[in-house]
Order: structure tokens, then sequence, then C-alpha cells
């Protein structure tokens, strides 16, 4: 599972792997995998309690949703 946090629309996203909506290679520079960047950052976790666990601390200040699409 990937975890999406996105400081501007201040939303953690959890995604499954095969999601069309994950940008192929996911990461950038203002938004890394594995980090948080300017405008957050993309988290491989293993389960969604592991997902809104990094949620908590990377962004606390984001509100925790899964993926309506996936």
């Amino acid at each position: 599972m990937l975890l999406n946090i996105d400081k501007p629309l201040r939303t953690s996203t959890l995604h499954r792997e095969d999601c069309p909506y994950i940008p192929k290679p996911y990461g950038t520079q203002l938004k890394p995998r594995d980090q948080m960047g300017r405008d957050g950052g993309w988290f491989l976790v293993l389960s969604e309690v592991e997902a809104k666990a990094v949620a908590e601390r990377e962004f606390s200040r984001g509100t925790f949703v899964r993926c309506s699409k996936c």
C-alpha cells in the first residue's frame, strides 16, 4: 500500500499499489519517496494501521482517507 501525504490539500490518502491514480513513477523532488518534501511525500506501508501512524507522525494536520478509486 502507498500513503500519499499531500500538504497543499491537507490530506493523507491510502492507495493500493495497483491504483490507477498513483503516478508512475511515484515520488518527485517536491514530494519524495519515504520522506517529507515541500509538498508532502509518498510512503510504502504494510497496513492501514501503519499508514495512520505514519500520517499522524509526518503530517498530523491532515485528514486521513482511503482512495475512493482503488
